[in-house]
C-alpha cells in the first residue's frame, strides 16, 4: 500500500516507522511548510492509496477538501475538528472516498471504551454513583479537553440517563447531577493518560489508560489504512476495530 502522510511531526514519524515495519510505502510526507500546493508532481499524489492525517485541527478541514478533490481515501487521527463533522460527512459522502477517523487510535484504548460503555450500563441502574473524566497530556497537546476524553463523556451520556451536560474546567459553584466533569491537565511529556472514575460513599471504580508511547496509536493507524484500502463511505475506527 501506498501512503501518503499529512502531517510530519513526532506522530508522522512514527506512523512511517510502522508502515514500513508493515511493508508499506510512504511515497509523500506534508507539513505547514510543504504541503498539497507545492507538490509540484502529480504522479506523486497519483501514486497513492490512502492518506493518513494527524495534522493540525486548523488545516483539517482544507486538507479533508484536497483529499476528496483527488478521490483518495483517507485516515484521520488528527482531532478537534469534531464540530464540523457534518461538513466534513458531506464532503466525502460527495466525494465518494473512505474515511476513517477516531478519536484514539490505540488498540487498547479502544478497549477501554467498551469498558466505559459496559460500566456505564451497570452504573445507570444506581444512583448512588457519580462519575468524572480526567485527561492528561504533554503540555504541547493543541485541543483540551482531548478528543478521547469528548468521547468518553458521548459514552457515558448514552448510557447513564441521569447525565446530560459537561463541564469542563473549573465549577462555578455547585455541580449539577446531571454533569460529568471532564478535567484536563497539560504538563511535562505525557504521552496521553485517560482516566473514568465512578465515586460513591461506598467505594470508588475507576478505568485507567496510560498510553507508553506513540507507537500503539502508529499501529491502529496503520490498520485502519489497511481496513479502508478500496473501500467507500464514512466510518469510526472504534466501530470496525473489533468486528
Amino acid at each position: 500500500m501506498n501512503i501518503g502522510l499529512i502531517g510530519y511531526g513526532k506522530m508522522g514519524k512514527e506512523v512511517e516507522r510502522i508502515a514500513n515495519e508493515y511493508n508499506h510505502n510512504v511515497l509523500l510526507k506534508l507539513n505547514s511548510k510543504f504541503n498539497f500546493e507545492n507538490v509540484d508532481d502529480p504522479n506523486l499524489v497519483n501514486n497513492i492509496d490512502v492518506f493518513i492525517d494527524f495534522s493540525t485541527p486548523s488545516a483539517f478541514l482544507k486538507n479533508i477538501k484536497y483529499v476528496a478533490e483527488l478521490g483518495k481515501n483517507i485516515v484521520v487521527g488528527t482531532t478537534g475538528w469534531y464540530d464540523k463533522l457534518s461538513e466534513v460527512k458531506e464532503i466525502v459522502e460527495r466525494s465518494g472516498i473512505g474515511f476513517i477517523y477516531g478519536s484514539n487510535f490505540s488498540i487498547g484504548m479502544n478497549i477501554v471504551f467498551k469498558l466505559t460503555e459496559l460500566a456505564g450500563k451497570f452504573v445507570n441502574k444506581f444512583s448512588e454513583y457519580d462519575v468524572f473524566i480526567e485527561e492528561i497530556h504533554h503540555s504541547q497537546k493543541l485541543d483540551a479537553p482531548s478528543g478521547t476524553a469528548l468521547r468518553l463523556f458521548e459514552i457515558l451520556i448514552n448510557e447513564i440517563e441521569r447525565k446530560r451536560e459537561k463541564l469542563i474546567g473549573k465549577p462555578n459553584g455547585k455541580i449539577s447531577p446531571e454533569v460529568i466533569q471532564i478535567v484536563s491537565v497539560r504538563s511535562g511529556s505525557f504521552f496521553g493518560n485517560h482516566s473514568v472514575v465512578f465515586d460513591s460513599i461506598f467505594d470508588t471504580i475507576e478505568i485507567r489508560h496510560s498510553s507508553k508511547g506513540r507507537t500503539g496509536f502508529a499501529i491502529g493507524a496503520i490498520k485502519a489504512a489497511e481496513f479502508i484500502l478500496g473501500k467507500k463511505g464514512f466510518f469510526k475506527f472504534e466501530e470496525i476495530l473489533f468486528k
